[in-house]
């Protein structure tokens, strides 16, 4: 089997002469890179003439050095000079005055094809301020690691948020490439979209088969194995539970000081939910929920990804956790009059509802098996890929 070829290696190969003489930004992290693991911003810094003309920062940096949810700042790149623009701030939509002085916005990042990872919503204000400058948006694809695994209910549009920015499944099974031809599709037609696309790729391959070293896109994806955990158990953020942030097992374990992980096991293990089991865990976070406690928990191993259903999965985990413990509860919205952060992750408020009323999966996804054949249907004009 050959090596993944990434969009930017395909970009060198085929079509660099096409940007000479414009003017770049270019939105990029640590997993920008070539597959011979050159950095995207050297690769356009030395290509004649390609005139980089600035970069900007999504979450976590464009070094990947800042935690979730920190505000990313401004600030000149010591290694280049260049000026890096923060789309990670106190605003996190794209100014059109940052874009008067270029002629393309280039992205190069690896995304983890889930709805609430904040990399799509940064990909959709983008597209929003290049629809209302003209300036082109050229997408350097990068391959989707869990793409097998297209799953989980669709979001509400009451629920947009930069954690749900459109009406997506929780994993689209798409790259960020077809990713932004659905933007392009549904919100905003007049883009001048480009995507260089991977090469020796299909979407039936998972993320440890792609014969290349897994980059982590953020402080928290730390292995491939976290992205199999991650749509399942992101929605623990909503919760007064530590997700394993601040230790070596982020989404992998969960817990809290209080948590009995004997009856939580067994609780879960009698729902008989495919592709997934649940062993003791224990650990100290030395950040975020829970910073410098002992935590008793679960940790979450995925024992058969291509049976698994996220939301199933992810439903069950809660309804576990809620039946359990009585010191479970949900956090409070971040300002008056926002929706609870659980119901952003899971773009409804059904979910929290139905936790709340310890009602049966069934009763609650009633309905989103026919909304993920409408999203096969959606996709299927945009898709780059077989």
């Amino acid at each position: 089997m050959a090596k993944v070829l990434y969009g930017i290696d395909c970009f060198v190969e085929v079509d660099s002469g096409a940007w000479s003489g414009k003017r770049i930004a270019l939105v990029t992290n640590q997993t920008g890179i070539t597959s011979d693991f050159r950095s995207t911003i050297d690769v356009l810094k030395e290509m004649e003439g390609v005139s980089l003309h600035k970069l900007f920062a999504c979450e976590h940096g464009v070094r990947g050095d800042v935690q979730a949810g920190v505000h990313v700042e401004d600030f000149i790149d010591e290694k280049t000079g260049l000026p890096v623009f923060s789309l990670y701030g106190l605003s996190k939509k794209v100014s059109t005055e940052l874009l008067e002085d270029v002629d393309a916005i280039f992205f190069d990042i690896q995304d983890v094809g889930v709805r609430f990872y904040t990399y799509l919503a940064t990909v959709k204000y983008i597209m929003e301020a290049c629809q209302q400058t003209g300036t082109a948006f050229v997408v350097m694809d990068r391959p989707n690691p869990i793409a097998p695994l297209m799953s989980g209910n669709t979001s509400e549009a009451e629920f947009v948020s930069f954690v749900g920015p459109h009406s997506l499944p929780v994993c689209l099974g798409l790259t960020i490439g077809e990713y932004a031809r659905l933007i392009q599709k549904e919100l905003y037609p007049e883009v001048d979209l480009h995507v260089y696309e991977v090469k020796n790729w299909g979407r039936d391959m998972w993320g440890d088969q792609w014969q290349q070293q897994w980059i982590p896109p953020s402080p928290n994806i730390p292995h491939f194995t976290t992205t199999l955990c991650y749509p399942i158990t992101c929605f623990i953020e909503g919760t007064n539970l530590s997700e394993g942030r601040g230790t070596t097992k982020p989404f992998e374990w969960i817990g809290s000081p209080w948590f009995k992980p004997e009856e939580m096991i067994q609780h879960f293990a009698d729902k008989n939910i495919e592709g997934v089991e649940l062993i003791p865990a224990y650990f100290t976070p030395n950040m975020s929920k829970h910073a410098g406690e002992l935590c008793k928990g679960v940790q979450l191993l995925v024992t058969g990804r291509d049976s698994l259903e996220v939301s199933k999965a992810a439903y069950e985990l809660l309804h576990s956790i809620f039946s359990v413990h009585e010191e479970a509860a949900w956090l409070e919205p971040f300002k008056e009059g926002m929706h609870p952060f659980i119901d952003l992750l899971w773009g409804t408020e059904k979910v929290r509802c139905g936790i709340d009323a310890l009602l049966p999966y069934e009763v609650v996804a009633e309905s989103w098996d026919r909304k993920l054949e409408d999203w096969n249907k959606r996709i299927n004009s945009i898709l780059l890929y077989k």
